[in-house]
Parts: C-alpha cells; sequence; structure tokens
C-alpha cells in the first residue's frame, strides 16, 4: 500500500464529518403497500382457444435438484437472511446504519457501510477493521494531505484489500457529478459494460469486474442474473461501475423481498427462480408474455424434460444475432438447454421486475411448448404435435 510522505501532519484533534447525523428511522411496517400488491398481482389465466379458462394443473413437483447435473442448489434459508440484510443495509446505509461485512482469507474484496456523520478518523478505523488499510493513522495522514477529509462520502462500498490508498480514496469521495443510467432489462454484464463505457468513459471490463466483486463479497454462486434492469443515477469517475453494480445489486434484493412470499420457494431456491426469471427475460420484454412462458418452464422442469431454450445457448455462444449453428445445438455443454434436462449454471441476462414476478408465480396452464409467430403473438401447446400445428401456422 502506498502511504504519505508528508510526516508534520498532525491528526489528534482534527474531526471531519460527512454529512450530517441523523436519527435513524423507525422500521418500516410489515405489511405491503396497495400499491405494492397491485403491482404483484397474480397474472390472469391464459383462456384455451374456446373462450373457456384453462383447467389449474396439477401442483408442481420438479425433481430433486440435487439430482441435476451441472447446478448445484444453494441453502435456500441462508441466501434468504443474506437477501434480507442486503435490502436492509441499503435502504439504511445512507442515514446512519454501519456495517462491515469482513470477507473470509480466501476473498479479495470487502463490502463496508460509511455512515452519514462519521469522522474521517471514524472511516480510517472502519477500514482498517476490515482489512483494507493496514494503518489508520497513517490513512488519516493521506487523506489529510489530499485535502479529501471532506469529501468521503456515506454508503456502500466494495474495496478491495490490495488497494493503493491512491484508489481508496478515489473509491470514497465525491466528485458531485452524476448522470441517469438505463440498464436495458435483457443485457448481459457484457453489454452493460459496454454501455457504460460508452456513457461515462468507464475502462473496458470495470463493470465486469464491480459485478465480481459484488459476488464475492456477498457470496453468490454466480453474477449473470443478480442485477436488475431499470433507471440508475450513476456518479461519474472511478467509482461508476461499483455504484452501478451496487445499485442493481441492492434492487434485486428489493424486488425479491415483494416476492418472498411465494409457494414455490418450498421447491426452488432464490437463485434457481432468479435463473428462470432471466431466461424469461431473454425470450421476451412483453410483460403479457412472461406469465404463460413462466409456467412452460416450470411444467417442463416437474417433468425433468429439457428446457430447449434457446437464448441459453446463444449466451454461451456470446452470439444474440445470427442463427445458432446446428453444432451447437447438439453439444451437451452447461448451457445447451436442448439436451440438457434442468437449469442452466447461472443466468442469462439481467431481469426485470416483471420478469422474477412471472418467475415467482408462473401462470397456471398446461403447456409445454411456446414459439413466437411471425404475428408478433406468442402461440403455445400442450404436445408437441400441436407445437408443429403452430409452427406450420405461424412461422411460414
Amino acid at each position: 500500500m502506498s502511504d504519505s510522505k508528508n510526516s508534520n501532519v498532525t491528526t489528534r484533534s482534527m474531526k471531519v464529518t460527512i454529512g450530517e447525523k441523523k436519527a435513524k428511522p423507525q422500521s418500516p411496517p410489515k405489511k405491503k403497500k396497495d400499491e405494492e400488491k397491485e403491482l404483484f398481482k397474480p397474472y390472469p389465466p391464459i383462456k384455451s382457444k374456446n373462450g373457456q379458462n384453462v383447467p389449474p394443473r396439477k401442483p408442481i413437483t420438479p425433481p430433486p435438484i440435487g439430482k441435476r447435473k451441472g447446478y448445484r442448489r444453494p441453502m435456500k434459508e441462508l441466501l434468504l437472511i443474506a437477501l434480507l440484510a442486503i435490502v436492509v443495509l441499503a435502504g439504511m446505509g445512507a442515514v446512519g446504519w454501519s456495517m462491515t461485512r469482513k470477507a473470509s482469507s480466501e476473498e479479495d474484496v470487502v463490502a463496508i457501510t460509511i455512515e452519514a456523520g462519521m469522522s474521517a478518523t471514524e472511516v480510517s478505523l472502519l477500514l482498517e477493521e476490515a482489512g483494507i488499510v493496514d494503518d489508520r493513522k497513517r490513512f488519516l495522514e493521506f487523506v489529510v494531505s489530499r485535502q479529501a477529509a471532506s469529501l468521503l462520502k456515506s454508503g456502500t462500498y466494495i474495496l478491495g484489500k490490495n488497494s493503493s490508498y491512491e484508489e481508496i480514496l478515489s473509491s470514497l469521495s465525491s466528485t458531485g457529478r452524476k448522470v441517469e443510467l438505463f440498464v436495458y432489462p435483457g443485457y448481459t454484464l457484457k453489454q452493460i459494460d459496454a454501455m457504460l463505457t460508452t456513457r461515462v468513459g468507464s475502462a473496458p471490463g470495470a463493470f465486469l469486474k464491480a459485478a465480481q466483486d459484488v459476488g464475492s463479497a456477498y457470496g453468490l454462486s454466480f453474477t449473470e442474473g443478480w442485477f436488475l434492469g431499470g433507471t440508475y443515477s450513476v456518479e461519474i469517475g472511478a467509482r461508476s461501475a461499483r455504484d452501478l453494480a451496487l445499485s442493481m445489486f441492492f434492487a434485486t434484493g428489493e424486488a425479491v423481498q415483494t416476492l418472498s412470499d411465494s409457494p414455490l420457494l418450498e421447491r426452488y431456491s432464490i437463485e434457481e427462480l432468479i435463473i428462470i426469471a432471466s431466461m424469461i427475460q431473454a425470450e421476451t420484454q412483453d410483460r403479457s408474455q412472461m406469465g404463460g412462458i413462466a409456467s412452460v418452464i416450470h411444467n417442463r422442469l416437474a417433468k425433468n424434460e429439457p428446457l430447449g431454450i434457446d437464448a441459453t445457448t446463444r449466451y454461451e455462444l456470446d452470439d444474440w444475432d445470427n442463427p445458432i449453428p446446428v453444432k451447437a445445438l447438439e453439444n451437451k455443454t452447461p448451457y445447451n438447454t436442448r439436451r440438457k434436462a434442468g437449469l442452466p449454471p447461472s443466468g442469462i441476462s439481467a431481469p426485470s421486475a416483471e420478469a422474477l414476478h412471472a418467475a415467482f408465480y408462473p401462470e397456471e396452464t398446461p403447456y409445454f411448448y411456446y414459439l413466437h409467430g411471425l404475428d408478433k403473438a406468442i402461440h403455445y401447446a400442450v404436445d408437441y404435435e400441436e407445437h408443429k400445428q403452430n409452427i406450420e401456422k405461424h412461422r411460414k
């Protein structure tokens, strides 16, 4: 680590605070707001061709996750606790909540939260306790020598244990310049990285590294799919990528919290449902189609049938435009859901709140097939014979 050459700086009596101390807010009521209930109400059932409601299907009884090859099921209970902690941390970090998550010895990054009202001395102590700086006094002297104590900003940060003092100060300092970014649902982490480079001038790969660091700091088994699409306010500067990654990750936690009473959580882990949501998002941008697609996915999982979603192969090939080579569809790879039953090992895109809702609350249908016709509509089928008829009618 770098340290200051100015040995004459006195910091013993210094007290520079970050913003004003604010009273901790009261715990939010446990009941959901009416508007949240309206936003996440179940989708209406799909009508059959004669206008009648499709009879409810039998309860989903998917195969044991542990028997699926290529995917390891995390413990649902531990992930639920972690998500709730994330949501609390995101909501309270700016108003006085202090929490430091120390990484294990194998991790290179640590998630910390700086309270509003903390002094530069207290920030230095926090960094030392988290193992980010080697000596709090030397780091404080470095901050003072740069006349940057008043620039330190409260919030949650992902910091590397091997970062230099200059890099740490750059991450914690505010430029005061922000931009609104819309991250399209369906974007991959790689596409978000390219967008951020174009919009705010971040170094190529900066967002990919930030997403990886968030995953490491919070113990995720994969990162793709954990970052919610939407609009975010991002500070222009060295911290843009990590600010955006944290904001998107916390937004996912908040969205999942509203869906925590889904009965499917008795059968699937949160990570598995996030994977399903990412596939739904990659298959359609039309909210009205998401519930039906989710139903087909869950129906196939219940029967241990391959999902047959080409978007997973496109993700593996990193090619979303050209026809998929026949050889790629024949190879039994982790992301080839034509050949492999069960879920791919990770998400494949940034889901929207609507896609998450569809994954957690799929429609009740008997369908096992769907296709998007030339008429821009989606057409469902109960069996392969009906699916072939739909192909003849709507794709030729």
